[in-house]
C-alpha cells in the first residue's frame, strides 16, 4: 500500500488527498483479498467476506487517521529487512534493505524487517512496528519487562543502517486497528534506552554463555503458549516448585520496564 501511494505521489497522505488514497487502499485490500481467496480456499463464504471487511475496515480507519497526522514524519521506507532472505513479488523488500544482518554496539546480531521508517525534515527518524491485537503495556514503557523488544532494537538498527544520514529519534509500536484502539507506544532512543539495551545482552549473553535456559514462563504466560500441547498445561506449577537461584538474570529482565 505505501509502495503503491509512492508511485502515485501520495505521500504523506493529507485531507486533501484522501479521497485518490483510499481509492488506492481497497484495491489493494481487493487484490490480497482476492489471491489468498485462491490460496486457502474458505468453507464459508460468508465467515471470510465478514473477516475482509473487518480488516478493511481498520485499514480505512488506519489511512484516514494517517491523513490527520501532524507529527511531520513522512513515510519513507517500507518493509526494511536486513539480514534476512529475498522477499517474495507480492511482498519485495524496500530497496534499502540489506542482506546483512546488523550489529548493534550492546553486542547483539539482529536479522528481522522494520514495518515503517518515517522521516522528518528536522534530520530525524523513527521506527514503526505495527500490531493488530489488543494495545498492551504502558505509554512510558521501554521493553516491558522484556516483551516488547521491538521498538528499542529497531531502532538501534536503523540507527546503524542510516548513519550519518539522519538522528533516529524513536522506536514505537502501533497498534492500527480497532482492537488496539489505534494506540502507540513510544519508546525513545535516549540514553536510558541505550542502557536497557546493553543490560539485555548482558543478561542473554550470560544465560548462553553458562547454557542455562530454564523453562520459567511469566505467570499466566503458558495460557496462550502454542507449545502448550507439548508442555501440557502445568509448566507454570511444575517450575515455581524449582530452586530459583539461577533465574535472578531472567527476574532482573522481566523487571525492566
Amino acid at each position: 500500500m505505501f509502495a503503491r501511494l509512492r508511485q502515485e505521489g501520495l505521500l504523506p497522505v493529507r485531507p486533501g488527498t484522501l479521497d485518490w488514497a483510499r481509492q488506492e487502499l481497497d484495491s489493494v485490500i481487493a487484490g490480497v483479498a482476492a489471491r489468498y481467496h485462491d490460496d486457502l480456499a474458505p468453507a464459508i463464504e460468508r465467515v471470510w467476506l465478514d473477516g475482509v471487511d473487518a480488516i478493511a475496515a481498520d485499514l480505512r480507519e488506519w489511512l484516514r487517521r494517517a491523513s490527520m497526522n501532524s507529527t511531520g514524519f513522512v513515510p519513507r521506507h517500507f518493509e526494511l529487512s536486513f539480514g534476512l532472505a529475498a522477499r517474495s513479488a507480492e511482498r519485495p523488500a524496500d530497496p534499502r534493505s540489506t542482506p546483512n544482518a546488523v550489529a548493534l554496539d550492546c553486542g547483539l546480531r539482529l536479522r528481522g524487517s522494520i514495518d515503517l521508517v518515517e522521516s522528518h525534515r528536522a534530520g530525524l527518524m523513527r521506527v514503526t512496528d505495527h500490531k493488530t491485537g489488543k494495545a498492551d503495556g504502558s505509554p512510558g514503557q521501554i521493553i516491558a519487562g522484556a516483551t516488547a523488544l521491538q521498538p528499542l532494537l529497531y531502532a538501534l538498527v536503523a540507527e546503524k543502517l542510516f548513519a550519518g544520514e539522519a538522528e533516529i529519534s524513536a522506536g514505537r509500536l502501533y497498534f492500527c486497528t480497532a482492537d488496539g484502539g489505534f494506540q502507540e507506544r513510544v519508546v525513545a532512543l535516549d540514553r536510558t534506552a541505550r542502557a536497557a539495551a546493553e543490560e539485555i545482552a548482558g543478561i542473554i549473553g550470560a544465560a548462553l554463555e553458562a547454557g542455562f535456559l530454564p523453562a520459567a514462563p511469566m505467570e499466566g504466560a503458558c495460557r496462550w503458549c502454542d507449545y502448550r500441547p507439548v508442555c501440557g498445561p502445568w509448566e507454570e506449577f511444575r517450575t515455581a516448585r524449582k530452586p530459583e537461584g539461577g533465574l535472578a538474570g531472567l527476574k532482573r529482565l522481566r523487571g525492566m520496564e
